[in-house]
């Protein structure tokens, strides 16, 4: 008797996660909307050879050239893409990255997150795994940084602007 209410909390148990699995596609995931112009790829903007490292693994977070693949739009998951790309976007956008002003700490900054392991997320790279950075596209990235954010670069750059 003890293995019929088993299956039959089981079977309870089953339809109840369907259930929630189901209702949880009704609460759409808060997609970032791309600008109104995605902009240049990073390619084109500074060094083509860092450039298309940054393309290669942090446009789908840090552009309004995000590639939404098929699970993005399945809950749960589509909440935490959504997020990532949310939150990304509001550190560092590249869309615009050749129309911004006092883009001085930028370099450094992408540096120390590749650098030190923050980024691309673990949580990506596991998923697109073209995306992960070797040491030698973490080195290009870091000597691009260095040399964007030496004085003379920082000179050229200001006059430029004018």
């Amino acid at each position: 008797m003890s293995n019929k209410i088993v299956r039959k909390l089981a079977a309870l148990t089953s339809i109840i996660f369907a259930l929630v699995f189901l209702g949880m596609q009704f609460v759409p995931a808060s997609t970032p909307q791309a600008s109104a112009t995605t902009g240049p790829h990073m390619a084109q903007v500074i060094n083509p050879q860092v450039g298309a490292i940054l393309d290669r693994s942090c446009q789908d977070c840090h552009s309004g050239r995000t590639t939404w693949p098929w699970y993005s739009r399945v809950a749960p998951v589509s909440w935490i893409v959504s997020r990532h790309v949310r939150e990304g976007r509001e550190v560092l956008d590249f869309t615009d990255w050749a129309h911004q002003p006092d883009l001085a700490d930028e370099p450094m900054l992408i540096c120390d997150a590749v650098s030190d392991g923050s980024m691309p997320l673990h949580d990506y790279t596991l998923i697109h795994r073209k995306a992960k950075l070797s040491k030698r596209d973490v080195d290009s990235i870091c000597g691009w940084a260095a040399a964007a954010s030496s004085p003379i670069s920082l000179l050229q750059d200001s006059k430029l602007t004018k």
